[in-house]
């Protein structure tokens, strides 16, 4: 009938065909369930192969999954020399764009700071993101970087902004700048040493389970009785 027990954030919607005659077998369900987005944990990780410091970096993050990707934080890699820092501040700010277009202090936002710890030989600094969505296909620019302490990069021997530095199948970094605090873009190219953490959102949010013992979203085939699934999302 449609009755929705236990949906907490779901909600679900029935079309109900009844068995018609008696004994023919053509009952069936349609569900349609909705309330809930499932966005699977992700990591690009860089060489933390260091060789050069600065306070920041700038690079593009290009979105090639084909769906929207959330940033949801970067690690940053060691200090300066592959050292280890306490009580660093880290800030990340986000360009709308290909960043070597826009090399100026105006049209950045400051999406993420935080007081980290930085290890050596590990990106650990986590700095978390929020509201930050690449859409398919485009490209941001990032600027990673610390008012008061310097972090290891690599240099580069691609061109800033489009040779990729580490890439998988949703999402490419970019070589990129290094300069100082805040914004600065005086060095080329300069790769960043640490991890991207995105988010990807599922196309498949939801398992059914059938009293009947089907495991798909809409049943059919039904002779008259009673039908009760359980749905399940990602959460």
């Amino acid at each position: 009938d449609g009755t929705c027990i236990y949906c907490s954030s779901l909600t679900a919607t029935t079309t109900v065909v009844d068995e018609s005659p008696i004994g023919a077998s053509n009952g069936s369900v349609d569900l349609t369930v909705s309330g809930s987005t499932c966005v699977s944990a992700n990591t690009l990780a860089c060489s933390l192969a260091g060789g050069n410091n600065h306070n920041g970096n700038a690079f593009n993050l290009i979105n090639t999954s084909g769906g929207p990707l959330d940033i949801t934080g970067f690690s940053q890699g060691p200090a300066a020399s592959n050292a280890s820092a306490s009580g660093v501040n880290m800030e990340v700010y986000m360009f709308p764009g290909d960043y070597t277009t826009n090399m100026t202090s105006i049209g950045w936002t400051l999406v993420g700071s935080a007081t980290v710890n930085l290890t050596s030989n590990i990106a650990n600094g986590f700095v978390p993101v929020s509201g930050v969505t690449i859409p398919a296909g485009a490209t941001y620019g990032f600027w990673v970087g610390s008012p008061n302490t310097y972090q290891q990069y690599t240099n580069g021997t691609g061109i800033s902004g489009i040779t990729s530095w580490q890439s998988d199948l949703n999402l490419t970094i970019t070589e990129g700048h290094a300069g100082a605090y805040p914004l600065g873009f005086g060095f080329s190219p300069r790769n960043w040493n640490g991890t991207v953490h995105y988010g990807v959102s599922s196309s498949f949010p939801y398992s059914y389970s059938w009293s009947n013992g089907d495991t798909t979203e809409d049943i059919s085939n039904l002779t008259a009785g009673n039908y009760s699934v359980s749905v399940v999302d990602c959460n």
